[in-house]
């Protein structure tokens, strides 16, 4: 009885390993302090469309695409680039029935956002970029509901995952350039009430921003006053600027 007692007790006890490299004792975020800061961090990114610049001025900046045509958010925030092996989490998280991998993910957004201070304003209400009921029952559960649902926890904020709905089943963007991701997803979201002023759209990848931009205009179109996209990665490559 002591001895299984003891057993336990150890068990308990020890310390948890970083789920990268397994190796190391495992802080709050699930990684190691090599793995946390080997990460793919976003050093520099547009104001608004949070795309990665390559840029030695600290100054906050616009790319030029924002310049010329602003999207219809007011900001876009990714802590990493989509890459290894950040994409792999996301990757086994979103496709291979790990959605365990979301929890080291959501804390380290929730870091990232609280990092910006009063850069970023916190809005009223969290909800996640929705899936259509086809391939919700496909794949059993949606990932950025699921991560929304946790940001929203750790940072005291309504979560809500009707208030945009997707319409139409959509073919996947992964494979669609720009111009075809945008008339695959044209109108194919809408909001079923009334939305708050402020709301946070929350998704693991930001690749183009063209369903950032379509859940965007359906929220307005509703009555929203500004919309905020948070993200773990966004994948397009970086701008160089001097």
């Amino acid at each position: 009885m002591i001895t299984q007692f003891k057993n336990k007790w150890l068990l308990f006890n020890q310390a948890s390993r970083c789920i990268l490299c397994e190796l190391n004792p495992a802080n709050a975020t699930q990684l190691c302090h090599s793995c946390l800061t080997d990460l793919p961090w976003i050093s520099h990114a547009c104001l608004r469309c949070g795309i990665p610049l390559n840029t030695r001025d600290p100054s906050p900046l616009m790319c030029p695409s924002c310049q010329k045509k602003p999207p219809p958010f007011e900001q876009a925030i990714a802590p990493f680039e989509y890459r290894f092996p950040v994409d792999q989490l996301i990757q086994l998280a979103k496709f291979s029935n790990q959605s365990h991998y979301l929890n080291p993910l959501a804390e380290l957004l929730c870091s990232h956002i609280l990092s910006l201070g009063i850069a970023t304003q916190m809005p009223e209400l969290i909800i996640p970029v929705p899936m259509h009921r086809k391939r919700l029952l496909e794949r059993q559960y949606n990932q950025a509901a699921l991560l929304g649902r946790q940001v929203a926890k750790k940072l005291h904020i309504p979560f809500n995952t009707k208030l945009v709905i997707k319409t139409s089943d959509t073919p996947h963007q992964a494979d669609l350039d720009r111009k075809a991701r945008q008339k695959n997803l044209r109108n194919s979201f809408q909001c079923s009430q009334k939305p708050p002023s402020s709301v946070a759209v929350i998704d693991d990848v930001m690749t183009t921003g063209t369903t950032a931009a379509e859940i965007s205009r359906a929220l307005k179109r509703a009555g929203c006053q500004k919309v905020y996209i948070w993200t773990i990665a966004h994948t397009a490559k970086q701008l160089h600027l001097r």
